[in-house]
C-alpha cells in the first residue's frame, strides 16, 4: 500500500525543486534581501554585494551582511513567509577570534509576525562551538543544541575561513550541517516555528561585526515524512530527507520474508540493492559509486516502500 502512495506523491515533490539560488553573479543579486531589524522608516541593515577574490564560487563575488546601522544583530531575509519543509546551504565566512567574535552563520523559518525564527551559528572565539538556536518572544535566545570543538567535523579552524552551512527543516525536526557533514545528535525536535523565510545572520554584543556569504541554495523537502517512530513499520529510514547518509533499519524484519533491499529512482530504474540487512547506510551513491542526483528515490522490501528524498549531495 505504501508504494502507491509514494506514486501519488512523487509528482508533486519533483517539480520546483530548488526553490531559490543565490550566486552574487557578476556582483548582482538574483534575489531580493529585507532587513530584519529596521527603525520606524522602515531602514535596517540589509544584504549587499561586494568583491572577494577568496569566494568559494570562483567568480569573486559574494554577499555581505553586517550589524553597523542596527547594531548588535545584522540579520537579512530572503524567501516566502509560507515556506513549511525546505533545506538551506550556504557558504559563511566565519570569524575566529581569540576575544568575544561574533557569531556568522544562516536561518530558516523567519516568521515576521512572531519575530522567531531558527539560527544556525559558529561562535569561533574561547566558545569554540556550534549553535543551533531559537530566537522567541521579545527576542531572547534559547540554545537548542551546541557542538563542541571535538563534535565539529575538521574541528575548529586556527582562522577565519569559509565554510558550508546547511539547515534543513521538515516537521518538528531540524537537521544541521556544517562542511557538509551532519551533526552529531541530528534530528533536534523543536516545533516552536512552522513556516518563514530563510536569511544569513551575524550578532557582535560588543562591537561592528559582518559576515560574507555566496552559493545559497534553497530546496523543498515538502511532502518528506519521518518514519522512525513507528514500531509497527517493516522498516524506517532516517534522516529523511538526507544530504549525506541516511540509516536504514528495520522494526519488524524477522518477519519478513525477502532477501534483498532495493532502492529505485523516480522513473522505476534500480539504482543499488542490499543483501537483507538489520541496519545499513546509504550514502546516496549507485551500485558504480556514483552520486545520485537530488531528487525522490523508493527505497523497497518485499511490498513495503518508503518515499525517501536526497536533497543535496
Amino acid at each position: 500500500m505504501k508504494y502507491f502512495i509514494g506514486l501519488m506523491l512523487i509528482c508533486g515533490l519533483l517539480s520546483g525543486q530548488v526553490l531559490y539560488e543565490e550566486y552574487f553573479t557578476d556582483g548582482n543579486m538574483q534575489l531580493e534581501w529585507r532587513p530584519w531589524f529596521t527603525d520606524s522608516l522602515g531602514i535596517g541593515d540589509s544584504m549587499g554585494v561586494i568583491n572577494d577574490p577568496t569566494t568559494p564560487g570562483g567568480d569573486s563575488w559574494a554577499g555581505r551582511i553586517s550589524n553597523e546601522y542596527m547594531s548588535v544583530a545584522g540579520l537579512t531575509y530572503s524567501g516566502a513567509s509560507n515556506m513549511v519543509d525546505y533545506s538551506v546551504e550556504a557558504w559563511i565566512y566565519t570569524i575566529v577570534s581569540t576575544t568575544s567574535g561574533p557569531y556568522n552563520g544562516i536561518a530558516a523559518r523567519m516568521n515576521p509576525s512572531t519575530r522567531y525564527y531558527y539560527r544556525l551559528v559558529s561562535d569561533f572565539d574561547n566558545s569554540e562551538r556550534i549553535r543551533l538556536g531559537l530566537i522567541g518572544s521579545g527576542g531572547f535566545p534559547v540554545v537548542l543544541r551546541d557542538w563542541s570543538s571535538g563534535e565539529i567535523p575538521g574541528g575548529v579552524p586556527s582562522s577565519s575561513s569559509w565554510h558550508k552551512f546547511g539547515l534543513t527543516v521538515s516537521h518538528d525536526s531540524l537537521w544541521c550541517y556544517y562542511d557538509e557533514q551532519m551533526l552529531p545528535g541530528c534530528p533536534i525536535i523543536n516545533d516552536s516555528v512552522s513556516s518563514g523565510h530563510f536569511g544569513v545572520y551575524t550578532f557582535s554584543m560588543s562591537d561592528t561585526a559582518s559576515t560574507k556569504c555566496d552559493n545559497i541554495i534553497v530546496l523543498d523537502v515538502t511532502g518528506i515524512a519521518e518514519h522512525g517512530s513507528d514500531p509497527e513499520a517493516v522498516f524506517s529510514v532516517s534522516p529523511n530527507p538526507f544530504r549525506y547518509k541516511t540509516v536504514i533499519s528495520f522494526g519488524k524484519a524477522q518477519s519478513v520474508e525477502c532477501r534483498e533491499l532495493k532502492i529505485y529512482d523516480a522513473s522505476g530504474r534500480l539504482v543499488k540493492s542490499f543483501d537483507f540487512p538489520t541496519l545499513t547506510t546509504w550514502d546516496g551513491k549507485d551500485s558504480y559509486g556514483n552520486s545520485a542526483a537530488p531528487g525522490v528515490y523508493f527505497v523497497t522490501v518485499k511490498n513495503s516502500a518508503i518515499l525517501v528524498k536526497v536533497v543535496k549531495l
